[in-house]
């Protein structure tokens, strides 16, 4: 273990960073070849953060299935901070490990910062929803080493897993031998998602990012009004919403703990091997600020 193990291995190879990373608590590992992922779009590759990059390796901490159907939200968000921080500090630990043997080592953290977009860049037209992209996309890195699949739900469902995961990822000029990308069938037939969603981001005509973010985000089922006509229904829930919620205190608690408002298409995923035994029979609607 690097904490409080040995700072270095004999052997810089996939197999010896696997063993070393699982044994700092990770659940999943897979590596990718860094020259050939999947994109997504816009595209992230890893070699516009390191041109002289490698491979990519990706991880994976389950989620505490506990939290993503306790009965409020924030009790996942706290859940969600401690998953992203084990990423963090392993990512940091195998960063500076692997630097030591003299290869140049980037970790893309498991949560902020992200890029800000009010305009597309490839056309410079304003969007109507302000628009957050990672610097590199972990669902699709994670998807060309083989470690799963992208959803209706727009999340990596993973085997094991499912949807209950938080990802991360490192950057490295260490050449280690690429996982084989693979073809699941995790999400065939199944429409809860769609079902569960509250904001109608999810259609069977596919994902729409931004009723999702609004929602996800602020708790609104409306996203800002795109023509004059539509202000005054927009100023009314805007109006009802402030009756029973403090934006002041709920910013300082989000921009502390970085709270959600949804994940009700990853709670309604039944995709998972490892759960399937523990996951509830029931499924009520999960208490947030903005739903009570």
């Amino acid at each position: 273990m690097l904490n409080g193990g040995p700072e270095k291995i004999e052997k810089i190879d996939a197999a010896a960073i696997k063993e070393l990373i699982k044994a700092e608590g990770i659940d999943l590992v897979g590596i990718a070849d860094a020259q050939n992922l999947i994109l997504a779009h816009p595209a992230r590759p890893a070699t516009a953060l390191m041109p002289t990059a490698k491979s990519v390796v990706v991880m994976a901490v389950a989620h505490s299935l506990g939290s993503v159907y306790s009965p409020d939200i924030m009790l996942w968000t706290r859940s969600k901070m401690q998953t992203s921080r084990l990423l963090d500090e392993t990512a940091e630990k195998v960063g500076r490990m692997l630097e030591r043997e003299g290869f140049l080592t980037l970790p893309i953290s498991a949560d902020k910062p992200v890029e800000i977009f009010k305009h597309d860049p490839e056309t410079g037209k304003k969007f109507r929803q302000t628009r957050t992209v990672g610097f590199l996309s972990f669902k699709h890195a994670a998807m060309s080493c083989g470690m799963g699949e992208i959803g209706k739900n727009n999340l990596l469902l993973t085997p094991e897993f499912g949807p209950h995961q938080r990802l991360c990822a490192i950057i490295t000029e260490a050449e280690l031998e690429p996982d084989e990308s693979q073809d699941f069938d995790l999400c065939k037939g199944c429409n809860k998602c769609v079902d569960a969603c509250p904001s109608g981001a999810l259609t069977s005509d596919g994902y729409d990012v931004d009723p999702c973010f609004v929602y996800w985000s602020l708790g609104f089922k409306q996203l800002p009004p795109a023509r004059f006509w539509q202000w005054p229904g927009y100023l009314r829930m805007i109006r009802q919403h402030m009756k029973k919620r403090d934006f002041l205190v709920e910013s300082g608690q989000t921009y502390i703990t970085d709270v959600d408002f949804c994940i009700e298409c990853m709670r309604a995923c039944p995709v998972g091997e490892r759960w399937k035994d523990i996951r509830p029979k029931t499924l009520p609607f999960q208490k947030n600020t903005a739903t009570e």
